[in-house]
């Protein structure tokens, strides 16, 4: 009987050594597995700023960004300022007289400034010339045509008995573009024998004493398009004016031209400037809209009343209330062999092992905290941090 107490005895003496090396052998492997992942840190030596800096971080570098953004829009575009503009347009008229056959004149045509016979004049010929000149790039349409206006009045008081209008030549545009100056040309023929015939059925049918002539003239409207620098609306006419009716016209041809000198105010205007700073505005205003997205996501964090960290540290709290000692001040880091694991979950498991309490220390209300357990020379080490939190499920929002 005494023997088999001894044997047994003996049994229970050896399988709790057995329990004590696998309880050591655990130890030893989770230590050093642990001190392993422990070394891998401090070879990265990582760099940790607090939720607070990194929103500030980020406020300052909207602000910076916002600036940037304001200073490249002035840059890529440019105002111009009211100023003065000076232009000149004028004209000038020549023209010739063709004959029809007679004894008298060796030439077909007679020129500019004589006296000539009504019922020898076979047609006439006229060059208009006009000029615009600017002090200032111009952009604008020269829309232009050539009248005229057949007279009829009265010899006695020069009342109009009649007067009708005829489109010589049709309406034509000439367009400035970016320059400062137009010469036109342009030639007109006017069948003299057609008007003063209707001129003298007039006086013979109504037998009136008549005034009569044929009033021929140039058009020019001037008009700005909607890039110019300053806004033209003017209207010019250059006349040559035909006496009709008559048995010879010695006084000659009237020509009533143009030659003068304007004024005008140009504008303000809001021009695009460089093509590179429109680049350099969209890749700013894409930036800006980036970090201000991310920075007001954090600002949210701050102002909402739970936020995921107080919610994480809560359910640690509830959950491990009797492993966990509240402690007001944090071990000197530089005492132990520090160990730091990835999970509470792990320093649950750590306690397990070593049956020590694990400890709870706040850094930073809200933001940033400590688990840790000491036995002996090794601190087994656990933070967490809001900023981390929030990285994690943004993250796990995007893999969803």
């Amino acid at each position: 009987m005494t023997r088999n107490m001894k044997t047994k005895n003996n049994l229970k003496i050896k399988t709790k050594e057995k329990e004590n090396k696998k309880v050591v052998k655990d130890n030893n492997n989770l230590k050093h597995k642990v001190n392993e992942e422990s070394e891998s840190l401090k070879k990265k030596k990582t760099f940790y700023l607090s939720f607070n800096a990194r929103v500030f971080i980020k406020l300052l570098l909207v602000c910076i960004i916002l600036m940037s953004l304001i200073a490249s829009v002035f840059m890529s575009f440019s105002i111009t300022k009211s100023k003065t503009i000076n232009y000149t347009h004028k004209s000038s008229i020549d023209y010739k007289v063709y004959l029809k056959e007679n004894n008298f004149y060796t030439s077909n045509y007679l020129g500019k400034g004589m006296a000539y016979i009504a019922s020898l004049i076979d047609k006439i010929n006229i060059d208009y010339n006009y000029q615009f000149n600017s002090n200032e790039k111009s952009d604008i349409d020269l829309k232009y045509k050539v009248m005229a206006k057949l007279v009829i009045a009265s010899q006695r008081n020069s009342k109009i008995f009649y007067e009708n209008e005829y489109e010589i030549a049709k309406e034509e545009i000439a367009g400035i573009r970016s320059n400062d100056k137009y010469l036109l040309n342009k030639n007109v023929i006017i069948d003299y024998d057609y008007y003063n015939n209707l001129a003298n059925r007039f006086k013979s049918n109504y037998a009136v004493n008549t005034t009569s002539y044929l009033e021929v003239y140039l058009v020019v409207n001037e008009e700005s398009k909607e890039t110019n620098s300053y806004s033209l609306n003017d209207t010019t006419k250059t006349i040559l004016s035909i006496p009709l009716s008559e048995n010879e016209i010695n006084i000659g041809l009237k020509e009533n031209t143009v030659n003068e000198t304007k004024q005008i105010i140009s504008d303000s205007e809001f021009l695009l400037g460089d093509i590179k700073f429109i680049v350099i505005d969209v890749v700013l205003l894409l930036l800006f809209i980036i970090v201000f997205i991310k920075l007001v996501k954090e600002i949210s964090v701050l102002l909402s009343k739970t936020s995921n960290y107080d919610k994480y540290i809560g359910r640690i709290l509830r959950g491990y209330d009797r492993l966990i000692v509240n402690v007001k001040t944090a071990p000197n880091m530089d005492d132990y062999n520090i160990i730091k694991v990835e999970s509470f979950e792990e320093l649950v498991d750590v306690r397990d092992n070593v049956k020590e309490p694990i400890r709870y220390f706040v850094i930073t209300e809200h933001q940033k905290c400590e688990f840790f357990i000491v036995n002996h020379s090794d601190l087994y080490l656990y933070i967490v941090k809001a900023v981390d939190l929030d990285n994690s499920l943004v993250d796990k929002e995007k893999s969803n």
